[in-house]
């Protein structure tokens, strides 16, 4: 039967104790990506199991969001389970063929959005629209990256502060020492000696995000202080001619990977989400298991130092000033185009400055309707659950409806979550998919 295997423990155990019915019993929703936000859907997604009569969620694939990104648009689960993106052709490494059952992908999530070069794919890709309808893409949370630092005079979170040329200087390869740093007013002096600079080696909505807001702040008139032109890309070493990062530079893949590199050295800085740190601290966070002891700088946004905190990421979120598809969708057409359902910000007026949404992404149309009806309840839970919500501002996000997307979120619920607009965008339209495959 369609979505028998590929069981995470936990899901096991769920399934086992809910016998609505045979075919909920063995549906199982499959999917993964994120590795900066997967606490949250490493917390949410047995709750939801221990509670569902659906489809429930099966193993949660850490593979980062772009390798999620590629098996959702495949449908190719060996994307997610051996952490490839797909490069290599358009098809990942192992695994059973491309939508077969036990293959299959029902979800992707992502710190970063999805391309245009993916999007006008779908519209051809076998396993795309002309089997599952529209490709859907919504926020998920409010989230930041953080800049860890990895000095002996600093010890706290906030001590260090750093201007945008400060950024813009390092993550170029242009200042590659600690004494080298302007810092603003009230910074401690950090030791000097040499930065290393460990950045994320596979493509990741988190380097997205930085890059983002760095290519808007690093520019001549706002004192860049930057030897290359930074454009938003989910690839680090693509800034750097023939792809080659500064000898100063390090890098890692997954969001554990960075934070465990820099924990083992001793004057170096990178970028990960607050709750790879000791803002937002959660148990076995690192490739070794051990709770993460980094702490990280305040990033000016004018003359104000700013810490990825709740408070202030939600107050980025909310008075974004560079950025895209900042207003929802307002009719059919725009509706469609998974580009318009989410927030790109590249810098705020107020709060802490490199913020952005975690995304959440499916199909429209699903062959097993239970498995269409879990991801509803699910989306349901997670956007409007206190007990989801707590989850999320407890690993250092922001839940929807408390950002700068809460207008989003009435969107999502007349026509994602159900068809009030007759857009026939929701999930599992009956006019939208008839006569499709599903997914």
């Amino acid at each position: 039967m369609k979505r028998s295997c590929l069981l995470g423990a936990v899901s096991a155990l769920a399934l086992a104790s809910n016998s609505t019915s045979a075919f909920a019993a063995a549906s199982t929703i499959a999917g993964g990506g994120s590795t900066s936000s997967q606490e949250v859907y490493l917390l949410e997604e047995p709750l939801f199991n221990g509670t569902t009569k659906t489809a429930t969620f099966g193993t949660y694939y850490e593979s980062g969001g772009t390798a999620a990104q590629t098996g959702l648009l495949t449908d190719d689960l060996s994307c997610l389970a051996n952490k490839v993106d797909g490069n290599n052709g358009g098809k990942c490494n192992g695994g059973s063929a491309q939508g077969q059952a036990g293959n299959t992908v029902d979800y992707a999530t992502s710190d970063g959005t999805f391309s245009s070069t993916q999007i006008s794919g779908w519209a051809t890709f076998t396993y795309g629209q002309p089997a599952a309808g529209n490709l859907i893409q919504l926020p998920s949370m409010g989230t930041s990256q953080s800049i860890p630092i990895v000095n002996s005079a600093v010890t706290a979170n906030g001590a260090l502060i750093l201007s945008d040329s400060d950024l813009c200087g390092v993550f170029s390869g242009k200042l590659t020492d600690f004494s080298q740093l302007a810092l603003g007013k009230g910074s401690v002096t950090p030791t000097a000696g040499a930065i290393t600079v460990v950045v994320r080696s596979d493509a990741a909505g988190a380097t997205q995000m930085l890059t983002g807001h760095l290519a808007a702040v690093c520019t001549t008139g706002n004192g860049g202080n930057s030897n290359i032109t930074f454009t938003p890309t989910t690839s680090f070493a693509s800034l750097f001619a023939n792809g080659v990062l500064p000898g100063n530079f390090v890098a890692e893949a997954q969001a554990s990977g960075v934070a465990t590199e820099l924990e083992s050295l001793t004057s170096a800085l990178g970028y990960v989400s607050p709750d790879w740190t000791t803002e937002y601290p959660h148990s076995g966070a690192l490739v070794n298991g051990v709770p993460s002891t980094l702490v990280i700088a305040s990033v000016l946004n004018g003359k104000t130092a700013e810490l990825p905190t709740l408070k202030n990421i939600t107050a980025a979120l909310a008075h974004p000033v560079d950025g895209s598809s900042l207003t929802p969708p307002e009719n059919a057409a725009e509706g469609a185009n998974p580009t318009n359902w989410v927030p790109l910000i590249e810098t705020a007026s107020s709060g802490y400055p490199i913020v952005g949404y975690t995304t959440i992404d499916f199909a429209q149309c699903y062959a097993d309707p239970t498995v269409a009806a879990g991801i509803k309840a699910y989306l349901k839970d997670h956007y409007y659950n206190a007990s989801y919500k707590s989850i999320q501002a407890n690993n250092g996000f922001v839940t929807v409806s408390s950002s700068g997307a809460a207008k989003f979120l009435e969107e999502i619920k007349k026509d994602i979550l159900g068809d009030k607009s007759g857009w026939h965008t929701d999930i599992q339209d009956k006019t939208a998919c008839k006569g499709l495959a599903g997914r």
